[in-house]
């Protein structure tokens, strides 16, 4: 895929929580082979269906509830922050309903689940007596623990809080006792806080106060009372930081005891995130329930591919198409047809059907009935590796091995233009021998073969499970008009040469691809070459490699003789040049005979 293309995930998946995409994306890499396993997921996606305020509901609270998965696992390490902790609070108390509602569900699934889900009360309930709401991300901003929990740090906040307003009403209070109404009480570095008086009132200064500055013009002094609050003022906001972080501490402690259980949430929450959005993708794009059995068959009625669909311009719709397999008797479907006529499109739909049928999905399809399927091989698209030396032929025919090797019963084998890395007819003979040995195999498996090789169709006259099919076009005028429909036959033109019209290529260029293909189309029909040698393989079953060259020619034994008596370790240019003069009388001495 591209970077900027799109994935069946992409379509599928409208979860709502971090932990319901997580989930989402484990059920599309790893579907389930479990028939009942399956039904119970979509059981939970039909009665969604059928129940559009459970769905809203359900919608509603997981908004609310976010990453609890996250959460959890930063309370396990003891690396949750106050504000994380509110939010767990508020995740706990968004399950309550929907445990509500899966138990008085009318779904067997659902209420099972509802059973499952545990909002932990007594952990919720003390996070919320205890953290603030509006708790800071750090704990050592201060401010994390409710007022009531302890009654040392209320009162320290109290000081801290309400210092100025005790001071004020200190310096009030000893201004009266003594009648100097000038005096003040300030603080610095030095000191600390200080009583200040100045020289024309010291007379009335108390004996108990002690004196510890003198200045030009006043006298600074200290009292028991005013070092005893000093204490407390400036010792307030740290004691204040250690007292919370300890209550804060002690309740992370606590919430670890619940893990096993909020984990277990975590997983429920994720389910049912994930099988609403399956919900409601179903309903946006007209999904059908599947029905999954342990039968050796696939059987798509009208199905459609689900991330083409979604990419179409308004207005366009995209053509259905049905796909019978079986182990049985339509073991083998080799479709033919031009390029862009929809045939890789086709064996991907195919999968990705099955697929998101196993993963408890409805499908883009009128009826779809599955046999659960354990492996979908997939060879399509041409790459190559240069890194470690693989061509682009190399990696096909690795991971086609890599296939051959690893199927059974049940798998279900995607090819798409196998071998056309190589030559032509080294192409044609490994494609027909891949497809005679999946056809001959003991297991039988259900294979999707997509060719240009129109004289693979030859095989369905000797092999009884190889059906041929195509994906047809009309022309019109000159025009290739693709019609996108699957039908039973096979089908003898590529319109190669109209899809590089379309794609820009110059007319000149057009033009004489058009002649070549007419002169080599009837050197094609005069000889008759291919198309007899692969009938007498179907027919006698015995032999793989395809005539290539016609070794009866005297002339041509007379030029392999030539060359195979040449020392071309030892050859002068000059002598190869005269060497290949000779090669070239003998052809042009063919031509005067």
């Amino acid at each position: 895929m591209s970077d900027d293309g799109k994935s069946l995930l992409d379509v599928i998946d409208r979860t709502i929580s971090p932990m319901g995409g997580r989930m989402m994306r484990r059920w599309v890499l790893f579907p389930l082979q479990d028939v009942k396993a399956i039904n119970r997921r979509l059981d939970v996606v039909e009665h969604f269906m059928r129940d559009p305020d459970g769905r809203d509901l359900i919608k509603q609270r997981l908004e609310l509830i976010g990453d609890l998965e996250r959460l959890t696992s930063k309370a396990a390490v003891g690396r949750i922050t106050p504000r994380e902790l509110v939010q767990l609070k508020s995740a706990l108390q968004a399950i309550e309903p929907i445990k509500q509602y899966c138990q008085q569900s009318s779904c067997e699934v659902l209420q099972a689940l509802g059973e499952q889900l545990n909002p932990c009360t007594l952990i919720r309930d003390r996070i919320e007596r205890e953290i603030n709401p509006d708790a800071p991300n750090q704990t050592n901003r201060g401010n994390i623990i409710c007022r009531g929990v302890d009654a040392q740090l209320d009162e320290l906040r109290d000081i801290s809080s309400s210092g100025k307003d005790y001071l004020v009403a200190m310096q009030r209070s000893l201004s009266d006792q003594t009648g100097i109404p000038s005096l003040k009480i300030a603080y610095n570095n030095v000191f600390g806080y200080y009583i200040e008086v100045r020289n024309t009132h010291k007379d009335k200064v108390p004996e108990e106060w002690i004196r510890k500055q003198t200045l030009v013009n006043a006298e600074r002094y200290v009292t028991q009372e005013l070092k005893e609050y000093e204490e407390k003022i400036l010792g307030a906001e740290e004691k204040i930081l250690i007292i919370e972080g300890r209550l804060f501490n002690e309740l992370v402690t606590a919430v670890t005891e619940y893990i096993p259980a909020i984990q277990n949430d975590s997983a429920i929450i994720a389910r049912l995130d994930c099988m609403n959005a399956l919900t409601r993708v179903a309903m946006e794009n007209r999904y059908n329930r599947p029905v999954l059995d342990d039968s050796l068959d696939i059987d798509i009625a009208m199905g459609r591919h689900p991330v083409i669909e979604c990419q179409l311009p308004p207005g366009e719709t995209y053509v259905p198409n049905s796909i019978r397999l079986s182990n049985d008797d339509q073991q083998i479907m080799i479709i033919t047809g031009p390029n862009m006529a929809g045939k890789s499109a086709l064996l991907r739909q195919t999968a990705l059907i099955t697929l998101m049928a196993q993963m408890g999905s409805f499908v883009p399809a009128q009826q779809a009935r599955i046999g659960v399927v354990d492996k979908i091989f997939t060879r399509v698209g041409a790459s190559d590796n240069i890194s470690l030396g693989e061509s682009t032929f190399m990696v096909e025919m690795t991971e086609a091995a890599a296939i051959l090797n690893n199927i059974s019963q049940r798998s279900l084998i995607l090819f798409d233009e196998l071998g056309r890395g190589t030559s032509t007819y080294d192409g044609i003979s490994i494609a027909w021998s891949i497809v005679e040995h999946i056809h001959e195999h003991a297991m039988r498996p259900k294979t999707l073969f997509a060719t240009h090789y129109h004289e693979l169709n030859e095989m369905e006259k000797s092999f009884k499970r190889i059906v041929n099919y195509n994906v047809s076009v009309k022309e019109i005028n000159g025009k290739v008009v693709f019609v996108r429909q699957l039908v039973k036959g096979g089908s003898e033109h590529s319109f190669g040469i109209h899809v590089a019209k379309l794609a820009g290529m110059p007319p000149t260029i057009v033009k004489r691809a058009n002649e070549v293909l007419k002169q080599l189309e009837a050197n094609n029909r005069s000889e008759g070459a291919v198309t007899k040698d692969l009938g007498d393989v179907a027919s006698s079953r015995s032999g793989y490699q395809l005539s290539i060259f016609q070794l009866d020619d005297p002339v041509l034994s007379q030029i392999r003789d030539e060359i195979l008596t040449i020392d071309i370790n030892n050859l002068t240019p000059m002598e190869a040049l005269n060497k290949l003069y000779d090669i070239k009388g003998i052809l042009t001495g063919k031509k005067e005979r």
